[in-house]
């Protein structure tokens, strides 16, 4: 039955059908999947999604972020998990952020959650270079995604060691992605942390202007009030007083 081994690797990541179409009936894909799995040639992601193993370690060929693209048709990286694959993660976090207009049980497989997250938006949704398995946000989307939840980034200190790395923005992608989220306090809150960084990104004038006038009257805070104990009143923004600190600390931590 190896027969059918080297298709399988040249999907790496497959599903029941993908099977039955290589051995032209249902019952005999189950049973091929059923023996392989034993051989501990293929190995089982969660239901109805199996990848190739190394003949020699037997670890999965596939990884996190090419299974991410495969749980559903709809499933990208989002969040902080979008932020490692760009290269911009400060930690390293064992959580792995997917979104996807399908919804899908969070689920673990080999020391990774794999968690599910609701697509709001497919807007910067872009597939990767590295492989044709991988969807991810691109930096401007991202950027607006982390800004707008910062818990799913790793908090507020992660959020600004990764925005810290990036050397330009494009802030008509910006400013469409906000407009389509329409929503005053994400103006507030991305006007507020990006004017820390606006000569390095060549942020205009102009971005910051319309960040201000689309972010209402209302006084918000960034965090949580312990924290946010600062209040900024161009932005009408209660924030910690200097969120540049953690760029000045080292060290790297594990989630």
């Amino acid at each position: 039955m190896k027969q059918y081994l080297e298709e399988l690797h040249k999907l790496r990541i497959f599903r029941l059908k993908d099977v039955e179409t290589l051995v032209g009936n249902l019952n005999s894909a189950k049973d091929l999947l059923q023996n392989y799995k034993k051989q501990r040639l293929i190995c089982q992601v969660r239901r109805d999604l199996y990848v190739v193993t190394d003949l020699a370690s037997k670890v999965s060929l596939a990884n996190k972020f090419e299974i991410a693209g495969k749980i559903s048709p709809t499933s990208y990286l989002s969040y902080q998990s979008a932020l490692e694959f760009h290269g911009l993660a400060h930690q390293v976090f064992y959580d792995l952020w997917v979104s996807s207009s399908k919804r899908f049980n969070s689920f673990e497989f080999e020391g990774i959650r794999f968690q599910y997250c609701e697509s709001k938006s497919l807007s910067g949704v872009m597939n990767a270079n590295s492989s044709p398995f991988i969807r991810v946000t691109n930096l401007e989307r991202t950027v607006i995604d982390c800004i707008d939840k910062i818990e799913r980034c790793g908090g507020l200190e992660e959020l600004i060691q990764s925005i810290s790395l990036i050397p330009y923005l494009d802030q008509e992608l910006l400013l469409n992605y906000l407009q389509e989220f329409n929503k005053q306090f994400l103006y507030q809150k991305v006007g507020f942390i990006l004017e820390y960084f606006k000569q390095e990104m060549k942020l205009s004038d102009n971005f910051f202007s319309i960040c201000k006038h689309k972010s209402g009257k209302s006084t918000r805070y960034l965090t949580v009030r312990i924290e946010s104990i600062q209040y900024f009143k161009e932005w009408k923004l209660c924030a910690p007083t200097n969120i540049l600190s953690v760029l000045e600390q080292g060290g790297e931590n594990y989630v």
